[in-house]
């Protein structure tokens, strides 16, 4: 099964059993075993064509996050809510020798849902790694500077418009003293912005991106220090 398809799949997940879970509080009868809270940042990769150009642009831009909470239950399931900022700068030249260069931003907040397990290596120490599909809504922001072969130059207005995030993430992470928490996460979208410039059609494909963390966490210890017990 190809990444669209599964991409599908889990987007009516997301709709018809996500969004009621996460609305209503009663559904779980199980407080969080561990709960994580990071930001992080890394690489974006997408894409960039127009209907005026035959070759679609390679695109590399950055990943900024905040992850308000990311919880796991005593069953694995797992739960979270970030904010998400993604920028793409880029310039090239047309094989009419015209020069674009456009700046694309997109601002989300998403939830996720998946499964998530930690193990505890030392009694300071835990591994641990989450798999979600993901789900959100965004603000885009586009510009674009246009120079002709001839030299005339145009620089377009900002564009603004919505987008909808699908697509889904794994993350491995390790716990020092039960309370810091660092990793590293990779995430896949189904993800086309679709813009238009003096009559001309565009998108941006944000397609994968790459990030590392550090933040903190809260939950579940299994020892407690005492007069007697040293953890």
């Amino acid at each position: 099964m190809n990444h669209r398809k599964i991409l599908k799949v889990w987007w009516l997940v997301l709709i018809w059993v996500i969004a009621p879970i996460w609305n209503t509080d009663l559904v779980f009868a199980q407080d969080p075993a561990e709960t994580r809270k990071w930001i992080g940042g890394g690489d974006a990769f997408g894409s960039y064509g127009q209907s005026d150009v035959d070759k679609s642009e390679d695109l590399e831009g950055i990943t900024l996050e905040i992850m308000l909470s990311h919880r796991i239950f005593d069953d694995s399931m797992a739960l979270g809510k970030a904010f998400m900022d993604t920028r793409f700068e880029h310039g090239f030249e047309d094989s009419f020798g015209n020069y674009h260069h456009i700046n694309a931003r997109v601002l989300h907040g998403y939830y996720s849902f998946g499964f998530g397990k930690s193990f505890e290596v030392h009694n300071k120490f835990q591994v641990g790694a989450t798999a979600d599909l993901v789900g959100g809504l965004g603000l885009a922001i586009f510009d674009k500077y246009y120079k002709t072969a001839s030299g005339q130059e145009i620089n377009f207005d900002p564009k603004f418009g919505g987008d909808v995030l699908v697509g889904y993430q794994w993350a491995i992470f390790l716990d020092f003293n039960n309370y810091w928490t660092v990793g590293m996460k990779s995430s896949v979208y189904r993800n086309r912005l679709y813009v238009e410039f003096g009559g001309v059609d565009a998108h941006v494909n944000h397609i994968h991106s790459n990030m590392l963390f550090v933040g903190i966490k809260k939950g579940y210890v299994d020892c407690v220090p005492t007069a007697y017990v040293q953890c």
